[in-house]
């Protein structure tokens, strides 16, 4: 019995090295953009550096890129949600490698989908241009111009009132 103990205590021993070896083993955490997620990293990353564990990569999963091809408000809160925490991951992790994944339409099944999604991994996502019709494009575009006009108005006018005080 006590054969079996040291040499099950000499196997712990080894992959306690190999944990704590960056070279051989490093963690990935995988999130979502929520608080509740951010909190949970945060606590992991915490306890694996009590252990010296490596883990200096973050995935951000499910992220919404695209806000102007957004219609819903609802999706559109949720993008303005999750920039929120995309941002604290950035500040608490400014020394990390983190990766920003895009929420999909389907799950990721199957070996083509897998290989399709890998790509990810190497180059940072970017949103597909608009989709639309050149009239909804120039449409947007419009709005777009409008709203940048109004904002210019505004900050002439506080930049106005405060050369006045």
């Amino acid at each position: 019995m006590l054969g079996r103990i040291e040499g099950m205590k000499d196997v712990i021993e080894q992959v306690n090295r190999q944990f704590k070896d960056p070279d051989l083993t490093t963690f990935v955490c995988v999130c979502i953009p929520e608080f509740l997620s951010l909190y949970e990293t945060e606590r992991l990353v915490q306890e694996l550096a009590k252990f010296e564990i490596d883990a200096h990569n973050i995935i951000i999963n499910q992220v919404i890129f695209d806000e102007e091809a957004v219609e819903s408000k609802l999706l559109r809160a949720r993008v303005k949600m999750q920039q929120k925490y995309v941002d604290q991951f950035h500040m608490l992790y400014d020394d990390f490698n983190i990766i920003k994944l895009p929420l999909l339409p389907e799950e990721v099944c199957g070996v083509q989908a897998l290989q399709n999604f890998s790509k990810h991994f190497l180059a940072p996502y970017s949103a597909a241009l608009k989709r639309g019709s050149v009239e909804e494009l120039e449409e947007r575009v419009g709005t777009l111009k409008s709203a940048l006009q109004e904002a210019e108005s505004e900050l002439d006018r506080v930049r106005k009132g405060k050369q006045v005080a």
